[in-house]
């Protein structure tokens, strides 16, 4: 049923490019209905000189939005909810929240600033706080998987005043919905562009971050974090920090962790992308043996934006954790998305 679903889609969104648009459906002058759905499947191979591990994982996530506008037809309110109908609930006491995803409501105060109450992916880290479809690469980087993979229950505030932009809030430091008496915790991330309003600068897309989570879920943790991000036409260069002295990912670890992660993007054509990255993790600082190297080459080939996408990306693991020193690793990813 999901591939037949997801073949329906391709071959909509193939023959209509405008198919978001055909979807919504205006309720009144004011209010639009929205619905989401989106598929991304990958197909992993793990190969080393003793074996080798072929599966094809593949995540659907669906819902819906209802935009509420103004007199004037601007986006006014936003209420979104969102299920990960493949997310894997079994350790869940709550498995019907357990796979909700989004649920908030959106206000935009002004043009530049908004205000968010509900659940959803909170700034943790420069790529933590990303969403999984609007990834460089196919896999998170082993700050963003282990420190910065969250979302929770909170009031977070997001805004733009040019030169710096920022994404705060307090939130529960439970996770899935579950119970939401476990701890608060702050989590936000800021960005700051010397050079935004420097029409014709060579440093115009310069940007330079930092970000704090910090709360209490059984135990106090806190991660902090320092990035940078540099385009210049069909140039990327990112890198990003992070240091935790305790995290609450997807779970509490009270370990002491780092990693460290940099990439370089170039854009062939409109749509094809070549992309490297070197990432290094260190699992508990405290211990000898915890650290995993990373080297990640890949090809983004975006047939409709991030909505038809095709990516194959290889990975060289040298990892002191695993019996195997090095490992192999090829993935090709396909998103659609409505």
């Amino acid at each position: 049923m999901i591939k037949k679903i997801c073949i329906s889609l391709l071959i909509l969104l193939a023959l209509r490019p405008d198919i978001t648009t055909a979807y919504e459906a205006k309720l009144t002058d004011e209010i639009t209905f929205k619905p989401v759905l989106d598929f991304q499947g990958t197909y992993d191979a793990e190969i080393s000189d003793e074996k080798s591990n072929f599966t094809y994982p593949f995540s659907v996530d669906g819902g819906s939005e209802i935009h509420f506008n103004d007199d004037n037809g601007k986006l006014k309110n936003k209420f979104r909810i969102t299920s990960s109908f493949t997310r894997d609930v079994d350790d869940l006491d709550n498995k019907f929240l357990g796979k909700i995803s989004d649920v908030y409501l959106e206000r935009n105060l002004n043009d530049n600033h908004k205000i968010l109450i509900g659940n959803s992916r909170i700034p943790i880290g420069m790529e933590g706080g990303q969403s999984q479809y609007n990834l460089l690469f196919i896999k998170r980087s082993q700050i963003a998987s282990n420190l910065g993979n969250a979302r929770s229950t909170g009031i977070r505030l997001r805004g733009d005043f040019g030169t710096l932009d920022y994404d705060i809030g307090g939130y529960s430091s439970t996770r899935y919905l579950q119970n939401l008496s476990d701890g608060i915790e702050f989590a936000g991330w800021i960005n700051y562009k010397p050079f935004n309003n420097k029409e014709g600068s060579l440093f115009k897309n310069l940007k330079i971050g930092t970000g704090l989570n910090t709360g209490k879920n059984g135990q106090n943790y806190t991660v902090t974090g320092f990035g940078a991000e540099y385009k210049y036409k069909k140039f990327l260069l990112n890198a990003e920090y992070a240091y935790a002295n305790g995290s609450n990912a997807k779970s509490y670890n009270q370990n002491t962790q780092q990693g460290f992660y940099a990439t370089a993007a170039y854009n062939l054509t409109d749509k094809i992308q070549i992309l490297g990255r070197y990432d290094i993790f260190d699992a508990n600082t405290k211990q000898s043996n915890d650290t995993s190297q990373k080297y990640t080459v890949g090809i983004n080939y975006y047939a409709l934006g991030q909505r038809i996408r095709f990516s194959l990306n290889y990975s060289l693991t040298q990892n002191d954790i695993a019996d195997s020193n090095i490992q192999n690793s090829i993935y090709f990813m396909t998103q659609l998305k409505l």
